[in-house]
């Protein structure tokens, strides 16, 4: 009578629990057509619904609360002891050399940056929807509710999503082991593929990866499992977990489809296997409650779906009509050629067109022994499914013109394949010679695959920037710059921040608008800059990086739209670009108007890698001015079409201000023609353009990183570094070409005395003259000590207060400026002793005296503050002559040399100009 009793009352209590599942799900299908039909009374009731009627479902087959304490006791055997080794070892695995490894919470996906700035556009703050037109693609939103779960907790940081998407990987790797050894019960067979699947590049890389498809990939294999498990054991809690598990897959991405239709193929297929078990009820009920979970899972999506139809469908559509334009453009199979060749090279070509993994192939080739027999093998099982899941996104891909991306569906099921192989040789116990030779055959395969796969897996992470797609530079630009538009104009280097994808909280708004310009980041710096109005920021360059889609007039069209679009307010306009090739000459023009603003500079270092960045700030009053200015701009970049009032900079005069100089004894000519002088007394560098137009100066008088005391000789690299002998602080300075401190260097043992000039070999050596201590420092261009000549002496080898150091870049020869002897003398780039000749008219002290050469026509020239021309000599040491500049220019005391351009650049310290003499 009991038992009649309680089986009634269980009875009664899942019927009510049914009942209010149906109940629960009609709520969620009025709730959701009230919401698109925006009715906003529904937009609580359609999320709430849905959740209610899988919560009632699974409750409602919920085991007995008698029954648990001896369910869990069960877990407390082998087999959750073996289960739990391989979790532990995936978790441990997965942590090798994390911070290193290009995952090491400094770098997103660029996908995966769309899918955070989607979370924060389109799920938070808004009424629950299944999917938003992204265009062009429809993104459903079940990912995006679970990472905000994590984010939550965890902060809004990359971290915390990149835990996020740790547990979905970590949940397939546990239900493929899990769905194995309900196949074959089998440690041996679960730990070969737990092996396999654990160092299987294509996964391991793309654990940390992100976005949508992964979550499908988990929701298939969890519920795949739940439904083997509930046909097994006639559980209905089992198999409406599994359907459910189905419907939360079809709303998780596009990949949830494809394995609705493996289903859909297998299904029939089983029902003619197996057609005698459908005459049975159970079948027909257990069906039915598979079918009800899908509903309930798949709710929300199939209501998105009906009202969206055209949306849902609008990025698989563009891939099927190209596919189809494919097909009907040529005789089969020409037409359909390209696709060919994309999924063979995806599949067997390295290197080749994949994001993370071009240098290696989605399946190992010796895998292929293994994965092709378990096919054939899983169809003599029955197991179709697991076929149909293998090879249907293989498809898939293959209309897309297949990227590994879109391959992420079926590796597990390629496991699984493989393991049929491994249990089918175990199998073979009655022909135990063969079973050997085929078990260490296939013990060969498995290491062949195995080995190579841990040490690429392992070369991967010992650098941060071995995997492109990991985008780390755009990661620490947009970190870095998220900081300045909050109104931080002079931040630290960029780092993770606990919740770095919000506002900034605990500091006032910013004094100013920000405009940002810079190279290489896309829906990462989006993300970052999200809570600031990302768009209108980004609007100085149309929303984009200009490394990659970007030309100059692209740039300067975007530029001027920008600011003729800003609606002006009481605030300050902040106008920043990355310098960059594509960017100089719009910078140059800008720097047209900085006297109606001021002018500053940001730099920061991250990877070695120094990028720097002008600014532009204009005052509120001043904005209307600017962007009146900025309207006549020309329509191209051309710096001689602006309009603008020459100033003869060039003549300097003695003075503090800008564009004058006080006894300089420096100069250099970078590779766009800019010509920079040492201001010596004055402790700075001063920037002038080939005309003569001052476009900036960098220093000031100090001790400080980038403070000069007495700058004398600079040089100026192929990349725009400066590098500066500063005399009296006793070391080289090297700056980027806006002035920012990158570098000093305090010179071999026993360390500079007065360094006096700098010159760059071909191969970028620097070479440094210390004239305290009458030798030649060779460095590298970071500093490193290459060689060191010279001693005080008037032998060969020996100096006596040299001056000056220039290479001549044909030969790598380095001549060397020893006026107190009296001579010129020549080295190897190895401070090998050569020759030297005597030049007239040196010999009397503090002369200054300069070497500079022209390769090009073979002459060298030499100078002196004691002389009144320029010596000509050929790199033999013969004497050509002497120039001077045209009157009514002289020289007076001449201090320095540089060569550019077929002119010779002459430092006249105590006129304080410069003499431009054409030497062609």
């Amino acid at each position: 009578m009991e038992l009649a009793h309680e089986k009634s009352r269980l009875f009664t209590t899942r019927t009510l629990l049914l009942a209010l599942s149906v109940i629960s799900l009609v709520i969620c299908v009025i709730g959701g057509t009230a919401h698109y039909r925006k009715a906003s009374w529904g937009d609580p009731w359609h999320p709430i619904g849905w959740v209610l009627s899988m919560l009632f479902l699974l409750t409602a087959f919920t085991p007995n609360p008698r029954e648990l304490p001896s369910r869990f006791k069960s877990f407390a055997n082998p087999k959750a002891a073996f289960f739990l080794f391989w979790i532990l070892f995936f978790v441990i695995s997965h942590l090798w050399n994390f911070r290193t490894a290009p995952w090491n919470g400094d770098a997103l996906f660029d996908e995966s940056g769309w899918d955070l700035w989607y979370l924060k556009t389109y799920v938070i703050g808004h009424p629950y929807q299944a999917a938003w037109l992204h265009f062009p693609i429809s993104r459903e939103t079940l990912f995006h509710y679970y990472v905000w779960g994590f984010l939550s907790l965890f902060g809004f940081n990359i971290l915390s999503y990149e835990a996020a998407l740790f547990v979905i990987w970590l949940t397939t790797f546990v239900f493929t082991l899990l769905l194995v050894h309900l196949f074959f019960r089998s440690y041996i067979v679960t730990s070969v593929t737990a092996l396999v699947f654990n160092f299987l590049p294509f996964a391991f890389i793309y654990t940390f990866a992100g976005y949508r498809y992964p979550m499908a990939v988990a929701l298939a294999v969890v519920s795949l499992y739940f439904l083997h498990s509930g046909f097994r054991n006639r559980s209905l809690f089992c198999l409406s977990l599994g359907g459910i598990a189905a419907g939360l897959c079809l709303a998780s991405s596009i990949s949830g489809k494809q394995y609705l239709l493996a289903l859909a193929i297998a299904a029939p297929l089983y029902g003619l296997c197996y057609w005698r078990r459908l005459r049975q009820s159970i079948t027909w009920t257990s069906l039915a409650f598979v079918g009800y979970g899908f509903l309930a899972g798949a709710a929300t999506i199939l209501l998105y779906i009906v009202f969206n139809r055209e949306n849902y469908t609008l990025y698989e559509a563009s891939f099927l009509r190209d596919f189809s334009h494919a097909m009907h453009s040529a005789p089969f199979p020409e037409g359909i050629r390209p696709f060919i060749e994309q999924l063979r090279s995806c599949f067997f070509s390295i290197p080749a067109m994949r994001f993370f993994i071009p240098d290696t192939l989605p399946v190992p080739l010796p895998y292929y022994w293994l994965l092709v027999p378990g096919v054939v093998l899983a169809v003599w099982e029955k197991r179709f499914e697991i076929v149909l899941l293998a090879t249907i996104p293989v498809f898939g891909a293959f209309i897309a013109k297949a990227i590994e991306n879109r391959l992420l569906l079926p590796i597990p099921f390629w496991m699984i394949l493989m393991s049929f192989t491994v249990a089918w040789i175990l199998k073979l116990r009655p022909l135990p010679g063969v079973q050997v030779v085929l078990g260490a055959v296939a013990a060969l395969i498995l290491l062949d695959g195995l080995i190579p796969s841990i040490r690429y897996i392992y070369s991967k992470t010992t650098s941060p920037f071995s995997i492109r797609y990991y985008a780390q530079p755009e990661v620490a630009v947009s970190r870095f710059l998220r900081h300045v538009v909050a109104g931080q104009e002079h931040p630290g280097p960029p780092h993770l921040e606990h919740n770095e994808f919000n506002r900034i909280q605990g500091i006032p708004d910013a004094s100013y608008d920000t405009f940002v310009c810079q190279d290489d980041a896309y829906s990462i710096i989006h993300l970052f800059l999200r809570d600031y109005d990302d768009d209108k920021i980004m609007s100085f360059c149309n929303g984009y990086p200009f490394f990659f889609v970007m030309t100059e007039q692209d740039i300067w069209n975007a530029n001027k739209k920008a600011v003729a679009s800003y609606v002006a307010t009481n605030k300050q306009l902040k106008l920043i670009w990355e310098h960059n090739p594509k960017t100089e000459r719009i910078i140059t023009l800008f720097q047209s108007l900085r006297e109606l603003g001021t002018e500053d500079s940001l730099s920061f270092t991250f990877g070695g890698r120094v990028r720097t960045f002008y600014v532009l700030n204009i005052p509120a009053e001043n904005i209307p001015q600017f962007q009146q200015r900025v309207s006549s701009f020309p329509a191209t970049p051309e710096i001689t079409a602006l309009r603008q009032t020459p100033t003869n900079t060039f003549q300097g005069g003695k003075g503090v201000g800008k564009g004058q100089f006080d006894s300089p004894t420096g100069i250099a000519v970078d590779q766009s023609g800019n010509v920079l002088v040492a201001d010596t007394n004055n402790g700075r560098i001063e920037k002038f353009s080939a005309t003569g137009t001052l476009l900036g100066i960098f220093g000031t008088k100090g001790t400080g990183r980038g403070q000069l005391r007495t700058p004398n000789g600079i040089a100026v690299d192929g990349m725009g570094n400066v590098y500066v002998a500063d005399g009296s602080n006793h070391r080289v300075q090297k700056l980027a070409f806006d002035g920012t401190f990158v570098a000093e260097w305090k010179g071999p043992e026993p360390g500079f005395y007065g360094p006096r000039r700098v010159a760059i070999g071909p191969d970028d050596s620097i070479y440094v003259v210390d004239q305290g201590h009458d030798r030649i420092a060779k460095l590298t261009p970071n500093g490193e000590v290459l060689s060191t000549w010279g001693s005080k002496g008037n032998g060969d080898g020996e100096f006596n207060d040299p001056t000056s150091v220039a290479v001549d870049p044909a030969s790598n020869k380095v001549y060397v400026a020893d006026p107190i002897n009296k001579r010129i003398q020549v080295f190897d780039s190895t401070g090998k002793f050569l020759t030297k000749w005597l030049v007239p008219g040196w010999g009397e002290p503090t002369g200054f005296e300069d070497l500079a050469i022209d390769s090009q026509t073979g002459r060298l020239y030499a100078s002196s503050t004691h002389l009144g021309a320029v010596l000509v000599f050929d790199l033999n040491g013969n004497k050509m002559g002497s120039l001077t500049p045209k009157s009514p220019d002289k020289l007076e005391a001449p201090s320095a040399l540089a060569m550019s351009d077929g002119k010779l650049y002459v430092l006249n310290m105590t006129g304080n100009r410069i003499s431009v003499i054409d030497v062609q």
